[in-house]
């Protein structure tokens, strides 16, 4: 059966292989090079022209570009390897005489050109995605060739949140950031959509979820060819493509920290793993440091007692051993000498098809289980007496803090992004908390409700409604007593809201 569809596709390369595009150079330069980009799904070789033109003009090289059509115009694992050959002896044939070669693919073929290129990369002297990225498999190992990750601000189908990604791993966290910007460079285009690293009509797919650009397609492909030309005059040992190169990674630390600031306040698991049972090291996160703040809000506490809270990241479904929150110690009276300390526990849950790493779909926690010491316990602990539950844990609380943490999201997003979000995007609003769900499984398996409905105006917004289970002090189940637990909004899926998913219904090229 494989050898029966490695035939038929076969007979496909063989068939498509008269529509390549193979760009001769435009200007003899100090040295010969060959640049082979990999198309996106259903979008032809042709519409690469545009760009490819304009990287031949940016480029001080005597430049050759091909671009192999692949079967249905999909790029595909099996065929990808005798369709870079075909270019590259179409190329030769007609006069190209160099082993300089870089590799480049836009969005799938970004994620095909990477498992060729980490598999054939000899002759490779750098790799550039477009719409793309280093998939996370190869993070804890090094990568073998060079690679400039390039996304758009406002793409909508390799969302800028995982470009985002790519640049807290590549460039944020690494002792060198002189030699990551070297090797691993990360940019984002301002106003930059998924389809503009190509052109003309986009694939249905493609006007279905990109999102409206700010900047025209010429000024996309300028801005593409420029960074593209400067990290290959780089890797050929010219460091005047350096300061481009340094500009733009500088340019997009600033426009990703709000990010990386909601999803550290997360304790996103993409970052760094959770530690779980595992003793806490350098290389796990311990906790959320928004649960953190989210038993704050739940203690309720007056002016003059605090809470300080420690969390911890376990599956809170886990029994054996179960984990709980509780508060270590108490205080006489409620004043300013009060300091009570507690510790949480949270669970953040991710898309389950995040776990292809397609970037089509969120990649902030899509709910975080947090198991928290109720308001009444909490007070009662601090000093205060004649705490009665059904006054203190009565508000939906977890609607609170999930308020807490969009308003957060909206103070801290980027002041251009946020402008942009005021005057084209969804709103979220919250809802009643539903509960109480003093069944454990149930509260732990009806996940956090995000709906829909309209406001007074009749404009779409998004409700998002939290799972809540609450106990009293003096709960018949001792162990059971004292909690109140919310299913959290994150900072990070609030902030994902406004940059990228809150923009589809009234700023995308389908709106």
């Amino acid at each position: 059966m494989n050898l029966l569809i490695a035939v038929i596709l076969w007979a496909l390369v063989c068939a498509v292989s008269s529509d390549d595009v193979i760009l001769k150079p435009v200007k003899t330069g100090p040295r010969e090079i060959a640049l082979v980009l990999i198309q996106g799904a259903s979008v032809k070789p042709d519409q690469y022209k545009p760009l490819a033109t304009a990287i031949q003009a940016s480029s001080e090289y005597t430049l050759w570009v091909g671009i192999p059509e692949m079967p249905l115009d999909i790029a595909e694992p099996l065929v990808i390897s005798t369709a870079i050959s075909r270019v590259l002896k179409s190329m030769t044939s007609q006069g190209m005489n160099t082993s300089s070669i870089f590799y480049s693919g836009h969005s799938l073929g970004g994620a095909i050109v990477q498992d060729y290129v980490y598999k054939n990369g000899g002759n490779c002297q750098g790799q550039i995605l477009l719409g793309a990225f280093l998939l996370r498999k190869y993070r804890n190992e090094t990568y073998p060739v060079p690679t400039l990750t390039i996304g758009g601000e406002l793409d909508g189908l390799t969302r800028v949140t995982r470009i985002m990604e790519e640049y807290y791993h590549r460039i944020f966290v690494v002792p060198d950031i002189h030699a990551a910007t070297r090797s691993f460079p990360v940019a984002v285009i301002p106003g930059m959509s998924h389809f503009q690293f190509a052109s003309g009509s986009p694939p249905d797919h493609v006007r279905n979820n990109d999102l409206k650009p700010e900047i025209s397609y010429d000024a996309a492909h300028t801005k593409v060819a420029k960074l593209l030309s400067a990290f290959m005059a780089l890797q050929l040992g010219n460091s005047g493509g350096l300061s481009a190169i340094q500009t733009a990674v500088e340019a997009t630390g600033v426009f990703v920290k709000p990010l990386i600031n909601a999803y550290q306040m997360e304790g996103f698991y993409n970052f760094l793993p959770p530690c779980y049972d595992k003793q806490p090291s350098p290389y796990c996160t311990v906790g959320s440091p928004w649960t953190e703040k989210a038993q704050q809000i739940m203690g309720g506490l007056p002016a003059g007692p605090s809470l300080a809270d420690k969390d911890a990241f376990h599956p809170v479904w886990q029994v054996t051993p179960i984990h709980l929150p509780h508060i270590t110690n108490n205080c006489s009276k409620p004043d300013s000498s009060c300091v009570l300390h507690s510790v949480t526990v949270t669970q953040n849950v991710y898309e389950d098809i995040d776990k292809f790493d397609t970037a089509s779909t969120y990649t902030s926690a899509k709910e975080m289980r947090a198991k928290l010491k109720s308001r009444q316990i909490v007070m009662q602990a601090a000093g205060i007496s004649n705490v009665l539950f059904n006054v203190s844990d009565a508000p939906s609380i977890c609607r609170e803090i999930n308020q807490q943490a969009y308003d957060w999201a909206t103070t801290n997003a980027g002041s251009k992004t946020y402008k942009r979000y005021v005057s084209f995007g969804e709103y979220m609003t919250m809802g009643e908390d539903k509960g109480p769900y003093n069944v454990g499984p149930e509260w732990i398996w009806n996940p956090l409700v995000f709906t829909e409905t309209k406001n007074s105006t009749g404009g779409a917004v998004l409700e998002v409604q939290s799972i809540m289970l609450k106990t009293p002090s003096d709960y018949y189940i001792a162990a059971s007593a004292g909690m109140h637990y919310c299913k959290l909004l994150s900072p990070a899926r609030a902030m994902e809201w406004i940059y990228v998913d809150g923009l589809r219904k009234y700023y995308s090229i389908k709106a």
